[in-house]
């Protein structure tokens, strides 16, 4: 199976399907797949994702989701920046409301790269307007195939159509696909983002 991560991060621990590697075993693992032209996943899962899921995810959550981040059998696309919001993530207006046990989200993603492909994506929405705005913002993990999600290219300058909009009308997402506590989202989301700077600085 898989080592699970790069020789730049933590390896996947074996209780949750990893090997274990040493640094040197997970170096030269790498540097075989490199060498033999083996594809490799993105990083919103493998190296995003999963570590917070390691550390704030519900048992279920990560028997569910783990296995398949890590087989490759779902791939996984980020929705935190938006329209007024990109560096400002605290800013979001995407708005999650309670209802029963789903929230029903409404809003738009945008700079979401390679969307169109994924299978999930994991979203920062909020969940609270009246709190302060870090206090209000909820992690939520939603199927792509939802009824009420609309994926929208964005042709770049080179003609590619590697990034997205998302639009989210009335999409309804189990509560159970929230990561941690309600309005505990920034929390989880500053912990995601020091994962994500260091897969993208090596």
């Amino acid at each position: 199976g898989p080592i699970g991560g790069r020789a730049d991060q933590q390896p996947w621990p074996v209780s949750f399907g990893g090997l274990g590697p040493t640094p040197v075993e997970q170096y030269l693992f790498q540097l075989e797949c490199a060498m033999a032209r083996a594809p490799v996943q993105l990083s919103f899962g493998l190296r995003m994702l999963a570590p917070v899921l390691m550390h704030f995810g519900s048992v279920e959550q990560q028997q569910r989701f783990l296995p398949k981040m890590l087989s490759g059998e779902h791939w996984w696309c980020q929705g935190y920046s938006e329209p007024g919001a990109g560096a400002d993530l605290v800013a979001l207006k995407t708005q999650a409301v309670r209802s029963g046990d789903h929230y029903v989200v409404n809003g738009q993603k945008c700079w979401n790269t390679l969307g169109q492909h994924a299978d999930w994506a994991f979203c920062l929405v909020r969940t609270d307007p009246a709190a302060k705005p870090q206090a209000g913002i909820s992690l939520l993990l939603i199927d792509m195939r939802t009824p009420g999600i609309t994926v929208r290219p964005t042709r770049l300058l080179d003609s590619t159509e590697e990034v997205n909009e998302i639009w989210f009308d009335d999409v309804r997402v189990p509560v159970d696909q929230r990561v941690g506590e309600e309005n505990a989202g920034w929390t989880y989301a500053k912990f995601l983002l020091s994962h994500e700077r260091v897969s993208i600085g090596v």
